[in-house]
């Protein structure tokens, strides 16, 4: 009551009170009349001391959180109620969003399976082991390499056009193997990173729609 402390020593009309209290003129008149009848008898302006003041705040406090209580048992039933309905509104929220999420987690699985079967490939792995990892009916080694030549990303030796190796989907290396002779060769192998085996399967799931 700050603004009350610096007029303790006089008193104040309902006007003041009122600017004081933040409350509207009639509503500090109605409070202050109820405790201090004498004090609007005499047909004049009524004063109100500094402990008449801080009566009429106490007792507008007081109405305030009184007539926020429910006073009936109807009342306090249909608070029960409209709680009751507000708890069962977020309880089908919250099992609406849980089935969405297993819904996606059903639906992202086969994708999650394969990038987990990828991604424990190692680096760059060769076309047997691409056509283990796609798992696709009747898709072996060689009907890969023959997809991806008649696709344009494999040459005729088998070997990766440029673009796609820039693209970081295939790496060739050099195998060294002997001969029955005794003499070392060399050959190129294409091999297949985890980007490649992707776009794999990105163009196989295309040929099967």
């Amino acid at each position: 009551m700050n603004e009350l402390a610096s007029m303790s020593d006089r008193r104040m009309k309902v006007s003041e009170v009122a600017e004081a209290l933040g409350f509207s003129q009639d509503t500090i008149y109605n409070s202050a009349k109820e405790l201090f009848p004498e004090l609007f008898s005499r047909g004049k302006t009524a004063y109100l001391d500094e402990a008449q003041v801080t009566a009429v705040k106490m007792n507008l406090r007081k109405n305030s959180e009184v007539a926020m209580q429910p006073k009936t048992s109807l009342e306090k039933a249909l608070l029960i109620k409209q709680a009751m309905q507000f708890q069962q509104e977020m309880v089908e929220e919250l099992q609406a969003e849980n089935a969405g999420l297993k819904a996606k987690i059903e639906t992202d699985r086969p994708k999650v399976e394969f990038f987990d079967a990828v991604a424990g490939s190692g680096d760059c792995i060769d076309m047997r082991e691409v056509a283990a990892v796609l798992n696709l009916p009747g898709w072996g080694r060689n009907k890969i390499f023959a997809f991806l030549r008649e696709r344009g990303v494999l040459d005729g030796r088998n070997l990766p056009y440029r673009e796609y190796q820039d693209r970081g989907y295939f790496r060739v290396i050099e195998q060294k193997w002997t001969t029955s002779e005794g003499e070392t060769r060399v050959s190129l192998k294409t091999l297949a990173c985890q980007r490649g085996v992707d776009f794999i399967r990105r163009l196989a799931a295309k040929e099967a729609a």
